[in-house]
């Protein structure tokens, strides 16, 4: 039996409050940056992140920049804390380039014309890095298809 069903009463709900992109925002004790952002209406690139799935961090797509932290974390595995101030690719140099850099690596084997592909134009990753304006790159060796 939970405490509402004894009491009548609902739960209180820890709350932290936490700033991202300048808003403040209050979410409950536990929630991962990536959802905090969500609520706020700030979107953060992802592959690999789900609602449903535990959380992996496997792309590094949704890195931001943390106030305090030497490098830039991935907010898909990153629970809030009080206080926290993140800074998205909207306004964080140094989240933008890290989100860059990740990109120009996906792309290394995987080019965005897609002509051997199974997907047909119709891929995440071709989405996203025409989305975000990523579709150069440093690497310019054959590629592996």
């Amino acid at each position: 039996m939970t405490a509402e069903q004894t009491t009548g009463a609902p739960q209180a709900v820890d709350l932290v409050t936490l700033t991202i992109d300048d808003q403040q925002v209050s979410v409950p004790k536990g929630t991962l940056v990536i959802r905090a952002a969500e609520m706020i209406g700030v979107v953060i690139p992802r592959f690999c992140d789900h609602p449903l799935l535990d959380p992996v961090g496997a792309c590094r797509q949704c890195l931001v920049e943390v106030e305090g932290q030497r490098k830039p974390l991935a907010s898909c595995t990153t629970t809030v804390t009080e206080g926290m101030v993140v800074r998205t690719q909207q306004t964080s140099p140094a989240a933008d380039k890290a989100q860059h850099g990740i990109m120009e690596f996906l792309l290394i084997n995987h080019p965005l014309d897609c002509p051997v592909c199974d997907k047909g134009g119709e891929c995440p990753l071709q989405n996203q890095a025409m989305a975000h304006g990523r579709t150069e790159t440093r690497f310019t060796d054959v590629k592996r298809t």
